[in-house]
């Protein structure tokens, strides 16, 4: 099996690979409304990641910060790459940069409720009360940086 190599996005061209492996996801799997996938703060103020095995893309997130909060959002593997730790793969590297960067002193995600034990097995706990987002039950999440 090939290691998936973590790149930050640098051009318009990757970020729009990882749109689409979000299209992907959130709007077809997951049936997540279109206009609510992409928002202003991907052009604007977001970290991009792109995940590549063998140069096909197989996965991606984003890092917004937020006040006092590192916030890691869209988080995606696709399916045919699913099972093989690339989504702890992937969160570790993300987590790592907020560090190295020191983008903010707490690392928060909104996690979907079924995901929950995957990222307290990566230190985040779980802060106040399910709600939904999108029509997918989420709980939000953090831990310090």
């Amino acid at each position: 099996m090939s290691e998936m190599i973590i790149s930050s996005v640098t051009t318009e061209a990757e970020r729009e690979i990882c749109y689409h492996l979000r299209h992907v996801v959130f709007v077809q799997e997951q049936g997540v409304p279109v206009e609510l996938e992409i928002d202003e703060h991907d052009a604007e103020d977001a970290y991009h990641f792109l995940g590549l095995i063998d140069g096909e893309p197989a996965a991606t997130a984003r890092i917004c910060v937020f006040g006092d909060k590192a916030k890691i959002q869209r988080v995606v593997v696709m399916k045919a790459f699913r099972g093989r730790n690339l989504g702890r793969q992937l969160m570790r590297h993300l987590m790592d940069f907020a560090r190295a960067n020191k983008l903010a002193p707490q690392i928060a995600l909104d996690a979907q409720t079924y995901a929950v034990a995957f990222y307290e097995s990566l230190g985040f706990e779980t802060t106040g009360e399910e709600f939904d987002d999108a029509g997918i039950a989420h709980i939000h999440m953090t831990q310090p940086a």
